[in-house]
């Protein structure tokens, strides 16, 4: 799933990851919340999240700590929870920490986001080989 409120940064992104398999938008994060959640009760939980940090509504810190708290609720096990990659405008490293740790997420990105470094984080939380 790809959470980005920006159009053009969105598709990019799903055009990007089309060749690694089905690939759901959401515009923020409380729709990609709600996608995640909907995905877990059928059985379907999302392997890969690509989330922005600053979106409307609901940011990615706040929709990646909720989608880490329903994995626990549902009882997914931490080998089997979904690799988040954050990514963000934010280039202050200490932003970008903070960023991180407190959305419990698998890596990060700083944008704008190349394919080259898309792959790389891909590959360091093992979704790809």
């Amino acid at each position: 799933m790809v959470a980005e409120d920006d159009f053009v940064s969105r598709n990019a992104l799903m055009f990007l990851l089309q060749g690694y398999g089905d690939v759901d938008a959401a515009v923020n994060g409380a729709e990609g919340l709600d996608a995640f959640e909907m995905a877990l009760k059928t059985g379907e939980a999302y392997s890969l999240i690509f989330m922005d940090i600053m979106m409307p509504e609901m940011d990615g810190m706040e929709a990646a700590k909720k989608i880490r708290d329903l994995e626990k609720e549902y009882g997914v096990a931490p080998r089997n929870e979904a690799k988040i990659i954050m990514a963000t405008a934010l280039s202050d490293p200490k932003s970008v920490f903070t960023a991180f740790n407190k959305s419990k997420a698998t890596e990060y990105l700083v944008k704008p986001c190349e394919p080259q470094s898309i792959r790389e984080a891909m590959t360091r939380a093992g979704v790809i080989g």
